[in-house]
């Protein structure tokens, strides 16, 4: 896999699994990605953190409204770039109406910088609190 065919990658992943990306869960979709970070190792990357998880969560307006979203994202740093054109991210995104409960728990964010680190990272996306979409875009 690389960067840029990893949505397609992700998407045969899942419904090799039995799964489909449109009835992903939070949960689920969260075990996915880290079963794909874990599985699935990319072609291209440095070396030294050429690859990371990133799990974000926070109410945003991105000018149609605020919405309560959660992003589970796999970040590549290809060796072959430079700069910012070397960054890409996969993103499984869930979207949710923005509510009061939602609202109170406001917005944070953990990274996983390395394979060692899966399983406290597992456990840190676990205890955090649809439409779904996943894409890929160079940053």
């Amino acid at each position: 896999m690389t960067p840029s065919t990893s949505v397609h990658a992700f998407e045969e992943f899942v419904e090799g699994r039995g799964g489909a990306l449109p009835g992903l869960t939070v949960r689920t979709g969260v075990a996915e990605m880290l079963a794909f970070y874990e599985a699935a190792l990319p072609v291209g990357c440095a070396s030294e953190n050429g690859e990371m998880l990133l799990f974000q969560w926070g109410t945003y307006d991105w000018g149609d409204g605020k919405h309560f979203e959660i992003y589970m994202t796999r970040q590549f740093i290809e060796a072959a770039a430079e700069d910012d054109d070397a960054i890409s991210q996969l993103q499984l995104v869930f979207r949710f109406a923005p509510d009061k409960d939602r609202y109170s728990i406001g917005a944070g964010n953990r990274w996983c910088s390395s394979q060692s680190d899966i399983d406290t990272f597992r456990a840190e996306a676990d205890s955090n609190p649809p439409s779904v979409s996943l894409h890929h875009e160079y940053v």
